[in-house]
């Protein structure tokens, strides 16, 4: 196949459950317009109208995270539609919260949608393959198609394959999603005496108190978003990436020390313990334990929060609150000590559209995919979610707003290519869902949370937790042997990566 330029460091240089049930299964053929079929891979290529019996209905199902991300779908069908007038494509949008166990049940009930999102990262992908939701999308894709993305898009080390079939097209950069930015308030900053961000943990602690006890009850230091594990995880990934080097994971609840092999919850505790401290001492923002990402943009636009750690997609949020903000975004602190590991990405592309198994419509399916896969399309998803993707020619000519200027510069300095807990052993995929499913409960990020909110030491909670998962994962590993699947620890280790440096294979 046909390969371009790598995407690594090309950047710097240039609703309701119901609907998705009622909506889904696009097995009927009906319309009413006159058309020819398209040829493949010209989704942009305008046809005359359809007779009724060859338009084919496509039904896609989307996360809609955003208020607008319903109508910019709707918009974008609608230039597909005209020009394939063949094609009619109805967009069902459901919460993030509730999509995915809405997913499976449209699938269950046999009425899964014809095309939908991949959502939740590798564990989603490996749920919707061994599931068999998915159509393989290999025998659909050409070198042209092929060509479009950056080198190694769909490799065999790429997330876009699942036991070596690709199952989704890929549309953003994934560091986009996985860098963890300082967010701050630069004219609150300089109002006590900081010309510029915390640039380790000592310094930012030191802010953090300062501000908040000179407030006086007006404005804090920092906050965190504590409704829910998985945004305070933000926290800890963000203060983590300069942790012990070969250590993924920080931000979910499988943390793998890829050097040893071993889960290794502990080595996080550094930074659990500091936000446990600030938190006792009253430092954090009162209430946080129950915001959600749109409170804190809330009080972070109002001036009440000098600083806090997000993800890259909510400084659009925070500008839609307050445009003339003097806001600054930086590579989160790191140890006093110096860095010694990064925020970890494992793959240059991650599936975000899929193909149903069960649709009867998969060419017309296949239609709707190619136009995702376009430049045009993510062009247009990258001027309206101003999210990084991955076709840097879908960039192109566009002038990056400071904020997106800044965040590439955090993505650049603080995130490195690692090993996939698979990339040794692909067989690992097989029973991975297992190890998770097993995991002691409550998982490790509601422990973590839990240490913070009742000032309990996070030391002994992790090695408690660590135990307890080690012998969850040998236990699987048992088993799946038992079973027929060759694995074992010595599969999870990676003595000779240098977690300084990016992981690539070529």
């Amino acid at each position: 196949m046909t390969r371009k330029r790598s995407l690594i460091g090309s950047l710097t240089a240039v609703f309701a459950l119901t609907g998705i049930l009622a909506g889904c299964g696009g097995n009927n053929n009906a319309g009413s317009s006159e058309a020819t079929t398209a040829p493949s891979g010209s989704a942009a290529t305008t046809t005359p109208a359809a007779t009724a019996a060859e338009v084919q209905k496509v039904n896609f199902s989307i996360v809609s995270a955003r208020p607008g991300d319903e109508a910019f779908y709707k918009e974008q069908m609608d230039i597909f539609m005209k020009a394939n007038p063949e094609v009619k494509v109805t967009v069902i949008a459901n919460p993030t919260e509730q999509y995915n166990n809405a997913l499976q049940l449209s699938f269950a009930a046999n009425e899964g949608p014809d095309i939908f999102f991949i959502e939740g990262g590798q564990p989603q992908a490996r749920t919707v393959y061994d599931n068999k939701w998915v159509e393989p999308l290999d025998s659909y894709m050409d070198d042209a198609f092929v060509a479009r993305f950056p080198e190694g898009a769909f490799s065999r080390t790429s997330q876009t394959r699942v036991n070596g079939e690709v199952i989704g097209i890929p549309v953003r950069d994934p560091r986009f999603d996985k860098v963890r930015p300082l967010y701050y308030n630069k004219t609150i900053l300089e109002q006590y005496g900081y010309s510029e961000p915390p640039k380790t943990h000592s310094e930012f602690v030191e802010a953090a108190t300062k501000i908040t006890k000179e407030g006086k009850g007006q404005v804090y230091g920092f906050a965190m978003m504590g409704k829910a594990p998985a945004v305070f995880g933000l926290s800890v990934s963000g203060l983590g990436s300069g942790l012990e080097g070969g250590v993924i994971g920080y931000e979910g609840n499988t943390i793998i020390n890829l050097k040893t092999g071993q889960f290794s919850s502990k080595s996080a505790t550094p930074v659990v313990e500091i936000l446990r401290k600030l938190n006792a001492q009253k430092i954090v923002a009162p209430g946080w334990e129950n915001w959600d990402t749109a409170q804190m943009h809330q009080q972070f636009a109002a001036g009440r929060v000098a600083m806090f750690i997000g993800a890259a997609w909510q400084a659009e949020e925070i500008r839609k609150l307050n445009e003339g903000m003097d806001m600054g975004i930086a590579a989160a602190p790191i140890p006093d000590a110096g860095r010694s590991g990064y925020r970890d990405t494992p793959t240059i592309a991650e599936p975000r559209y899929a193909m149903s198994s069960q649709s009867k419509v998969k060419e017309a399916a296949w239609k709707v995919l190619d136009f995702l896969g376009s430049v045009e399309f993510e062009r247009a998803n990258y001027e309206y979610a101003k999210e990084l993707v991955l076709m840097p020619a879908a960039m192109e000519g566009i002038a990056m707003s400071a904020d997106m200027e800044q965040i590439v510069k955090v993505m650049d300095e603080t995130i490195r290519m690692a090993p996939a807990v698979n990339t040794n052993n692909q067989n690992y995929d097989q029973f991975s869902k297992s190890i998770s499913d097993a995991m002691p409960k409550p998982k490790i990020q509601e422990v973590f949370l839990k240490a913070v909110v009742s000032n309990e030491d996070p030391v002994p909670l992790a090695e408690d937790y660590d135990a307890k998962a080690n012998k969850v994962i040998d236990e699987q590993i048992k088993i799946a042997n038992d079973g027929g699947i060759k694995f074992s620890r010595e599969d999870l280790k990676y003595p000779n990566w240098n977690p300084m440096e990016n992981y690539i294979i070529e």
